[in-house]
């Protein structure tokens, strides 16, 4: 048991001093950056305004829905239905307008996107740019949890493990991209929860 683990220490020990490496805080350089803050800024904006809409909306349907108590002894059946349908569909549109505003794929995230993925871009851009000048073989985002955003293709051995596991390459199939070319997958930060 001793040998194996002094075997397998000297094996991460000899790649690890061959290798450099170092890590970055995204979270630290987006704080740093007056392009992020600004960015966040006209967010923070955005959906306050979008907040006060919401608001408006409710109490218009808390209005509607008064109304109809107070009225309701004095209106005909057919009458109540009516105003039922009517506040019941404010209330639909209302859930669909939030949806398209602060849902998957609403307008909030879309703005999160032009504005936070060109300064994210930035950064990563600079990380690359910096690891080949200095030349590191990785380098990791703590903020990430410790997510790898750069790596040298040189460290790549998929290639010698389809071999000793006796698998013959596919002619044709392409490997994927290194990470060296790909953006980190987009970080933007969660809008607030109401």
């Amino acid at each position: 048991m001793k040998i194996i683990f002094v075997l397998l220490f000297g094996l991460v020990a000899s790649c690890a001093f061959g290798q450099r490496y170092a890590y970055v805080d995204t979270e630290y350089l987006l704080g740093q950056m007056t392009e992020y803050q600004a960015a966040q800024n006209e967010i923070k904006v955005q959906v306050e305004r979008w907040n006060l809409e919401v608001d408006e909306k409710k109490r218009e349907i808390d209005r509607l829905y008064r109304v109809y108590y107070a009225e309701s002894p004095l209106l005909t059946e057919s009458m109540r239905k009516e105003r039922m349908e009517d506040i019941r569909l404010k209330e639909s549109q209302l859930l669909e307008w939030q949806k398209s505003h602060f849902g998957v794929g609403g307008a909030l995230e879309k703005r999160q996107k032009e504005l936070i993925t060109p300064i994210q871009d930035k950064i990563f851009s600079s990380v690359q740019k910096f690891a080949r000048e200095k030349s590191y073989d990785l380098i990791f985002d703590r903020a990430a949890g410790n997510q790898l955003l750069f790596f040298n293709s040189k460290f790549d051995k998929s290639d010698e493990i389809l071999t000793a596991m006796g698998v013959v390459k596919k002619a044709g199939v392409a490997k994927p991209q290194s990470k060296t070319q790909q953006k980190p997958p987009n970080t933007v930060p969660k809008p607030p929860k109401y």
